[in-house]
């Protein structure tokens, strides 16, 4: 899918991140389960669906809608997001729309820069590239080194970003609108808002605050953890 096409297509839009794995939400780490959940979300207006390696294959044959892939990976405690080539490589054998990668300014898992990766991924794939980032510097750095599009998915999750938190928090922290509204004044490529956008009203404010899309996850895609949301207020009266 063309970059130009791909932005089109989630303009405005809704893309619901369905992950699922060992350590998170693992009762839908089935093929049916995540199939069912995609499918469910399209038919409810998603414009994309966001999802991890394992289940990209199945899950493009499952909806016709753009699928963007992601493989996390962890080395000791910490986390990348499709941080090496070889992550790039299976996302696009198995059929991803678009891929997301890392683009915070962390120490990477490879012996490249994120200039030369994004460099080394432009030129041998014609895949659009989500960078996701945590603050606006390197928001900016992704956009001028060649990534498609920027999200701020690690924004509160790395040590040095503003709302530090974690993935999963009860109650979770508010959104990060003023990074949304900075990057989208001078980028012209698309900002993706993601992280803890998790009610249609703070997903209308991402938009109002000048993203070109918005990511929701735990809070469509989680019914464990939205749950607990619940138990967590109800108990707040006791």
């Amino acid at each position: 899918m063309k970059a130009l096409v791909f932005a089109e297509a989630i303009r405005g839009g809704l893309i619901v991140s369905c992950y699922a794995a060992s350590d998170y939400n693992a009762t839908f780490m089935s093929k049916d389960a995540m199939c069912a959940l995609a499918m469910s979300v399209q038919r409810g207006g998603a414009a994309a669906i966001r999802v991890n390696l394992r289940h990209v294959s199945y899950v493009k044959k499952a909806v016709e809608i753009p699928v963007i892939g992601i493989e996390k990976i962890y080395v000791g405690d910490e986390m990348r997001i499709t941080p090496t080539i070889h992550e790039v490589e299976e996302l696009v054998a198995a059929g991803a729309d678009a891929i997301g990668i890392d683009g915070t300014q962390r120490s990477r898992f490879d012996n490249l820069t994120l200039r030369d990766f994004l460099a080394e991924i432009k030129s041998r794939f014609d895949i659009p590239i989500v960078a996701d980032i945590s603050t606006l510097e390197e928001g900016l750095r992704a956009a001028e080194w060649g990534a498609d599009a920027v999200g701020t998915t690690l924004s509160g999750y790395t040590p040095y970003s503003s709302s530090i938190g974690r993935l999963g928090d009860i109650p979770p922290a508010e959104p990060d609108y003023e990074i949304v509204r900075e990057l989208s004044k001078r980028l012209e490529v698309p900002i993706i808002a993601e992280g803890r956008f998790n009610s249609p009203s703070k997903a209308r404010e991402a938009l109002r605050s000048g993203a070109h899309a918005v990511v929701v996850g735990t809070a469509i895609s989680n019914p464990e953890k939205v749950t607990e949301l619940f138990v967590h207020t109800l108990e707040q009266e006791g």
